[in-house]
C-alpha cells in the first residue's frame, strides 16, 4: 500500500477506516503503522478517515486504545478526518451513533483538534479538490480547444 500511496504525491488520499474493514482488523501496532505514514515526508498527501462503527469500536476499546489514537490526532490535527458511514439513516440519533460512540475520544482531544477532525479537515480537503477538478477541467478544455 506504501508504493501505492507514493506513486502518487500530487493526488490527496483519504485512507478510509484506516485501513480497518470487515474482513481486515487492526493489526498488532495499528497506530504505529499510521504514525509510519503521517511522520513519513513522502506521505504528506495521505488523511485517514475515522468514519464507521467497526473502526470506533476499537479506537474507544479501552481508555489505553482511545489514548493512544488522541495523541496520535493531536500530533498531526490535520490529517484526520471524522464522517459518517450511515446509509439512509431513520433518525437523527441512527444518524449521530458513530459520533456519540466517539465520546471518549472527542473528550481527550484539545478543542482545536477536536473541531479539525470533526469539521476543518474535511472542508479544507474538499474544498481544494474542488478547485484542483476545477482547474484540471480547464486545462482540458483548453487543449482541446488549441487542437
Amino acid at each position: 500500500m506504501k508504493g501505492v500511496l507514493k506513486r502518487h504525491p500530487n493526488t490527496n488520499i483519504v485512507w478510509a477506516h484506516t485501513g480497518v474493514g470487515r474482513v481486515v482488523r487492526p493489526i498488532k501496532n495499528h497506530a504505529a503503522n499510521l504514525q509510519g505514514i503521517l511522520e513519513d515526508t513522502a506521505f504528506h498527501h495521505v488523511y485517514f478517515d475515522i468514519s464507521w462503527d467497526e473502526v470506533a469500536k476499537y479506537i474507544v476499546s479501552t481508555p489505553a486504545a482511545t489514548k493512544i489514537i488522541a495523541n496520535l490526532m493531536e500530533r498531526y490535527p490535520d490529517r484526520f478526518l471524522f464522517g459518517t458511514d450511515e446509509v439512509a439513516p431513520a433518525s437523527e440519533s441512527n444518524y449521530l451513533r458513530v459520533f456519540k460512540q466517539y465520546a471518549p475520544l472527542w473528550n481527550l482531544l484539545t478543542p482545536s483538534t477536536s473541531e479539525k477532525v470533526r469539521k476543518t479537515n474535511y472542508e479544507h480537503i474538499f474544498d481544494e479538490a474542488r478547485h484542483r477538478v476545477r482547474a484540471w477541467e480547464s486545462s482540458r478544455t483548453e487543449a482541446i480547444k488549441v487542437h
